[in-house]
């Protein structure tokens, strides 16, 4: 983020020429509606990059440097605020992303109406801070306390300490006093749970506060008191009525799905897949840069993609179709492509082979130079065939970060989908910090890393070649929630 005045230097040398679709940028500007201002900086973003350098542009079927900082331009600029899960923000940089495949002649998969999709989620926003009240004392989200998930509402029940052993009376409002912790089976019929803050907790009290959203579960809310609400709350006698509500409305994420269907009928059915996720974290804390541009995570995976997808959509149609999915929400528990899998655009037994790409902006040394690397390597037939055919992939070396189980590729996975994941990510500490940003971008390495996976792509797309699961190397449904953070 550049907060001393200066420009980032992004198009050393380049002049641009405005050749962006009407079309494009007049949606935008419609669907900003009454958020017209708010939007006015990623307009202008989207005007400036959706133009095409008139030096240095890429050749059909080729990957160009000003190219992949054109994408990153937008992606990861300030404008979109970090591209939070499921925010506007977000759906910018879907709407971009489906302005630059629609050029290239992608369409929509069969029966969707455009390439952008809209997903509902499992979570909501917090129209105002949630309250909560009892005898004389009223305690708020944020302040006193913090809401962590929301049940049914509103909540009316009694107050009643938690002792192991006794049973929780239906609807009833329980305070966890002691070390032993309830059980999810002995809570299942309590209306909400209340505990104190842990030290974890206090230290990011200002971002969990700040943070008004929450997840929407058909249990108990769950909700951690600080000290001063939680002494007040264990002075009210047993019995006392504990009134809880919160006003919420729908969280949305963004999918993009677009394909280029195959030309030769008998496999056009069969589909591979590349994908990314478009969202990063937003706008966080109350530092001098609060805002987590995720340059790397994910916006130079959403750039190989779509580079990909430029140099293959250019050129001479593909025997099998190549699909392109950019999820939303992947940072706050995979919607997106929770989504894909559960409501497919094709069987899933027509997808041959999935790519993720992720994290690809810097090499990683524990790597040779111009090496990414594919998690799950040694779990399928696919790897070691892309090699073959020039891919400088070799096997995941972080196996311990367990990287297989944390992107968007383990949904599919879980499905059968002979999934993986493409990456360079060498575990720098910029992750998910706000110094994730375009400076730190090693952009020969990303274009040679995009160009690197561009013959063996296309050689995936033209063959007969279907890849397996080793034996016991299927997930068969093992990607948790615990392996997703």
């Amino acid at each position: 983020m550049i907060r001393d005045g200066r420009r980032p230097t992004i198009f050393p040398g380049l002049t641009l020429r405005a050749l962006v679709p009407r079309g494009v940028l007049m949606g935008i500007a419609l669907s900003c509606g009454a958020w017209r201002r708010a939007c006015t900086t990623a307009y202008l973003a989207i005007a400036l990059v959706v133009a095409m350098p008139v030096v240095g542009r890429a050749q059909d079927g080729q990957i160009s440097e000003a190219s992949v900082r054109s994408h990153m331009f937008m992606l990861a600029s300030d404008a979109l605020h970090g591209r939070a899960s499921g925010t506007r923000d977000e759906w910018i940089a879907a709407t971009y992303a489906a302005s630059q495949l629609m050029r290239w002649g992608f369409e929509p998969v069969d029966g969707a109406d455009e390439l952008v999709q809209t997903i509902e989620t499992d979570r909501v926003e917090l129209a105002a801070p949630p309250a909560l009240h009892v005898g004389s004392h009223a305690f708020e989200h944020g302040r006193d306390m913090i809401v962590r998930t929301i049940g049914t509402t509103p909540v009316s029940g009694p107050l009643v300490r938690f002792v192991p052993g006794v049973p929780i009376p239906p609807g009833a409002v329980v305070l966890v006093i002691g070390p032993d912790l309830p059980s999810a089976e002995i809570i299942g019929a309590a209306a909400a749970v209340l505990e104190p803050e842990t030290p974890e907790l206090r230290a990011r009290w200002a971002e969990a506060a700040a943070a008004l959203r929450a997840t929407v579960s058909s249990g108990p809310w769950r909700v951690a008191l600080d000290a001063q609400a939680f002494l007040a709350l264990s002075r009210e006698a047993a019995g006392s009525v504990v009134h809880l509500d919160a006003i919420t409305r729908p969280v949305r994420t963004w999918n993009v799905i677009a394909q280029v269907r195959g030309r030769d009928e008998a496999r056009a059915d069969e589909v591979v897949l590349i994908s990314a996720h478009l969202d990063h974290l937003g706008v966080r804390g109350d530092g001098p840069d609060t805002i987590y541009n995720g340059a790397d995570d994910d916006a130079s995976g959403v750039t190989a993609v779509l580079e990909l997808a430029r140099a293959i959509g250019e050129g001479r149609r593909p025997r099998r179709t190549l699909m392109v999915a950019l999820f939303g929400s992947e940072e706050t528990g995979g919607a997106g492509s929770r989504a894909f899998v559960e409501r497919p655009p094709v069987p899933l037994t027509h997808v041959v082979a999935n790519l993720q790409f992720e994290m690809i902006g810097r090499p990683d040394p524990a790597v040779p130079a111009g090496t990414l690397w594919l998690t799950g390597f040694e779990r399928s037939t696919l790897g070691a065939e892309l090699v073959r055919r020039g891919a400088r992939l070799v096997a995941d070396p972080h196996p311990d970060e367990r990287f297989f189980f944390r992107s968007d590729n383990i949904r599919l996975a879980n499905r059968g989908v002979v999934a993986h994941t493409v990456s360079s990510y060498g575990l720098h500490e910029d992750y998910h910090t706000p110094a994730d940003e375009i400076a730190r971008i090693d952009f020969a390495h990303m274009t040679r890393a995009i160009a690197s996976m561009l013959r063996p792509i296309a050689w995936l797309l033209d063959t007969t070649f279907v890849p397996a699961w080793h034996e016991d190397g299927r997930p068969a449904g093992t990607g948790t929630a615990a392996d997703r953070q």
